[in-house]
Protein backbone atom coordinates (compact mmCIF):
# COMPACT_ATOMS: atom_id res chain seq x y z
CA UNK A 1 0.00 0.00 0.00
CA UNK A 2 1.06 3.59 -0.49
CA UNK A 3 -0.05 7.20 -0.22
CA UNK A 4 -0.12 9.19 -3.48
CA UNK A 5 0.40 12.95 -3.24
CA UNK A 6 -0.31 14.67 -6.57
CA UNK A 7 1.50 17.98 -7.06
CA UNK A 8 1.20 20.44 -9.91
CA UNK A 9 4.25 22.53 -9.06
CA UNK A 10 7.21 22.75 -6.70
CA UNK A 11 5.26 25.00 -4.35
CA UNK A 12 2.79 22.23 -3.44
CA UNK A 13 4.56 21.74 -0.13
CA UNK A 14 1.36 21.44 1.93
CA UNK A 15 0.24 18.47 -0.17
CA UNK A 16 3.61 16.74 0.25
CA UNK A 17 3.69 17.42 4.00
CA UNK A 18 0.17 16.07 4.59
CA UNK A 19 0.87 13.05 2.40
CA UNK A 20 4.04 12.37 4.38
CA UNK A 21 2.15 12.63 7.67
CA UNK A 22 -0.37 10.04 6.42
CA UNK A 23 2.40 7.77 5.13
CA UNK A 24 4.24 7.93 8.46
CA UNK A 25 1.04 7.32 10.44
CA UNK A 26 0.15 4.22 8.41
CA UNK A 27 3.69 2.97 7.77
CA UNK A 28 3.29 3.30 4.02
CA UNK A 29 5.43 4.65 1.18
CA UNK A 30 4.72 8.17 -0.07
CA UNK A 31 4.67 8.62 -3.83
CA UNK A 32 4.82 12.27 -4.93
CA UNK A 33 3.45 12.47 -8.48
CA UNK A 34 3.69 15.35 -10.93
CA UNK A 35 1.70 15.10 -14.18
CA UNK A 36 2.71 17.36 -17.05
CA UNK A 37 1.46 17.85 -20.63
CA UNK A 38 2.67 15.39 -23.25
CA UNK A 39 4.80 18.15 -24.78
CA UNK A 40 7.09 17.91 -21.72
CA UNK A 41 9.30 15.03 -20.59
CA UNK A 42 8.82 12.48 -17.84
CA UNK A 43 12.17 13.64 -16.44
CA UNK A 44 10.84 17.22 -16.12
CA UNK A 45 7.74 15.93 -14.32
CA UNK A 46 9.89 13.86 -11.95
CA UNK A 47 12.05 16.92 -11.27
CA UNK A 48 8.98 18.91 -10.21
CA UNK A 49 8.04 16.09 -7.81
CA UNK A 50 11.62 15.89 -6.48
CA UNK A 51 11.76 19.64 -5.92
CA UNK A 52 8.42 19.60 -4.10
CA UNK A 53 9.77 16.88 -1.80
CA UNK A 54 13.00 18.80 -1.18
CA UNK A 55 11.10 22.01 -0.35
CA UNK A 56 8.54 20.30 1.89
CA UNK A 57 10.52 17.74 3.87
CA UNK A 58 13.83 17.95 5.72
CA UNK A 59 14.87 14.31 5.87
CA UNK A 60 12.25 12.18 4.13
CA UNK A 61 12.20 8.42 4.51
CA UNK A 62 10.35 6.06 2.19
CA UNK A 63 9.42 8.82 -0.30
CA UNK A 64 9.57 8.45 -4.09
CA UNK A 65 9.27 11.12 -6.78
CA UNK A 66 7.33 10.08 -9.86
CA UNK A 67 6.51 11.84 -13.11
CA UNK A 68 3.90 11.18 -15.75
CA UNK A 69 2.61 12.81 -18.92
CA UNK A 70 -0.95 13.34 -20.09
CA UNK A 71 -4.32 14.36 -18.72
CA UNK A 72 -3.87 14.81 -14.93
CA UNK A 73 -7.02 13.16 -13.56
CA UNK A 74 -6.72 9.86 -15.48
CA UNK A 75 -2.97 9.71 -14.82
CA UNK A 76 -3.46 10.29 -11.08
CA UNK A 77 -6.16 7.61 -10.94
CA UNK A 78 -4.04 5.16 -12.94
CA UNK A 79 -1.00 5.73 -10.73
CA UNK A 80 -3.12 5.30 -7.59
CA UNK A 81 -4.44 1.97 -8.88
CA UNK A 82 -0.99 0.79 -10.03
CA UNK A 83 0.58 1.64 -6.66
CA UNK A 84 -2.36 0.28 -4.63
CA UNK A 85 -2.79 3.67 -2.94
CA UNK A 86 -4.87 3.83 0.21
CA UNK A 87 -5.09 7.65 -0.06
CA UNK A 88 -4.73 10.27 -2.77
CA UNK A 89 -3.74 13.68 -1.43
CA UNK A 90 -4.55 16.73 -3.58
CA UNK A 91 -4.46 20.49 -3.31
CA UNK A 92 -7.53 21.64 -5.23
CA UNK A 93 -7.17 24.79 -7.30
CA UNK A 94 -9.77 27.49 -6.99
CA UNK A 95 -11.89 27.94 -10.12
CA UNK A 96 -14.90 30.00 -10.96
CA UNK A 97 -18.20 28.10 -11.33
CA UNK A 98 -18.12 28.74 -15.08
CA UNK A 99 -14.55 27.42 -15.27
CA UNK A 100 -15.59 24.25 -13.48
CA UNK A 101 -18.59 23.75 -15.77
CA UNK A 102 -16.60 24.26 -18.96
CA UNK A 103 -13.26 22.71 -18.12
CA UNK A 104 -14.07 20.23 -15.39
CA UNK A 105 -11.93 19.90 -12.31
CA UNK A 106 -9.07 17.48 -11.79
CA UNK A 107 -9.93 17.29 -8.10
CA UNK A 108 -13.59 16.61 -8.84
CA UNK A 109 -12.78 13.89 -11.39
CA UNK A 110 -10.34 12.21 -9.02
CA UNK A 111 -12.79 12.39 -6.12
CA UNK A 112 -15.64 10.88 -8.14
CA UNK A 113 -13.57 8.11 -9.72
CA UNK A 114 -10.97 7.07 -7.15
CA UNK A 115 -10.98 3.58 -5.66
CA UNK A 116 -9.50 4.90 -2.42
CA UNK A 117 -9.92 7.80 0.00
CA UNK A 118 -9.17 11.26 -1.41
CA UNK A 119 -7.88 13.93 0.96
CA UNK A 120 -7.87 17.63 0.01
CA UNK A 121 -5.34 20.03 1.46
CA UNK A 122 -6.42 23.67 1.63
CA UNK A 123 -3.86 26.34 0.82
CA UNK A 124 -2.51 28.03 3.92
Amino acid sequence: MSILAAVDDEESTDVVQRGYELAQAFGEELIVLSVMPETESVEAAEQVASNAIRLALDDPENVTASGSLGDPAPRILHEADERNASYIVLGPRKQTPIGKALMGSVSQLVLLNANCTVAFVAEE
